[in-house]
């Protein structure tokens, strides 16, 4: 138990969402009061378990008096921000909803704070703020956003840099890297093949040669868990990742291995994205001084509960699945 998180009113922005949801949980048995902000109803699923047990609040961030008045009802000490609209692509057409959920957004929850006496507020950056710089990536690293996403989370990034060094907020910027576990969006990798495998069909894939770095989701809220209760850590931008690479190709290969599954992948059936990044994992260096963070759940490990998870989900016969 860390006492310092007992009983202190804690406020989650994107409690429903994959991150949020299993720190929701943590922070709820760390004893904390724990309060949600969420846009709708469409995640609640996630902390279906912990319902009873925390507050949600419904707002949207582009929606400034709306998130002031819950922010000063709850009068949290420390707010976790996560919430955010993710879109990947390179489109123009995704433009206006980035800059208004993420920029926008994250902006007004910052100033809804604005006489509250909280002492830590963690911004949720993103590994992909790095985009195409050499690896291992570092902190100090300039950024090469490469989507309007990763944009907008350098652009947060910035804001929250320059209102700790001017304001003096006592802000916390977190880079995770690729995360996966129960709960997880099924479009990504990890759920992708473990469905794949339930549903007995075939899994087509790149030649898979290039590389990654999977981190089990208690390593993450661990993290964060971590950076909200480490005084030297605020104005730093910190990542959070194992800086372990795997090829895509051993990944897949070591699920379906663990599922006994009948098929193979069918490697080398999807060509690679237009600008692929072939090795993509962190320099965790600052984390395991600053934090005294590390990865404790390996690999292996880790795809076995997310496994068991999703085999519980789908042949619980869940619409989750």
């Amino acid at each position: 138990m860390i006492e310092k998180l007992e009983r202190e009113r804690v406020l989650i922005s994107g409690i429903s969402g994959f991150i949020g949801s299993h720190l929701a949980r943590r922070l709820v048995n760390e004893g904390s009061e724990v309060y949600g902000l969420v846009r709708n109803t469409s995640n609640l699923w996630r902390i279906s378990d912990i319902k009873n047990q925390v507050s949600i609040y419904y707002a949207d961030l582009k929606d400034f008096e709306s998130v002031k008045n819950i922010v000063h009802d709850v009068q949290p000490l420390k707010i976790f921000h996560l919430a955010a609209y993710v879109d990947v692509s390179r489109s123009f057409a995704v433009l206006d909803n980035i800059v208004k959920n993420n920029i926008k957004g994250s902006l007004n929850l910052l100033r809804a704070l604005e006489g509250i006496d909280y002492d830590c507020f963690i911004n949720t950056g993103t590994c992909e703020e790095y985009g195409d710089n050499p690896v291992p990536f570092r902190e100090d690293q300039i950024p090469k956003p490469v989507s309007p996403y990763s944009a907008s989370k350098v652009s947060v990034t910035m804001f929250c840099q320059m209102l700790y060094k001017t304001l003096g907020l006592p802000i916390v910027t977190l880079r995770p890297f690729l995360t996966y576990g129960p709960g997880q969006e099924n479009n990504m990798l990890i759920p992708s093949v473990i469905k794949s495998v339930i549903k007995g069909e075939s899994f087509e894939m790149t030649a898979g040669e290039q590389t990654r770095e999977f981190n089990y989701v208690d390593d993450i809220v661990e993290g964060f868990i971590k950076a909200a209760t480490t005084k030297k850590a605020i104005g730093e931008i910190i990542n959070i990742g194992n800086g372990l690479e795997f090829k895509i190709k051993d990944v897949v290969k070591k699920i379906l291995e663990l599922m006994n599954s009948p098929f193979k992948p069918n490697i080398g059936v999807l060509g690679y994205r237009p600008g692929e990044t072939w090795h993509f994992y962190c320099d965790n260096t600052k984390a395991m001084e600053l934090l005294g963070w590390g990865p404790r759940v390996n690999l292996e490990d880790g795809l076995k509960m997310t496994i068991d998870w999703f085999q519980r989900q789908c042949l619980g016969g869940t619409k989750k699945c």
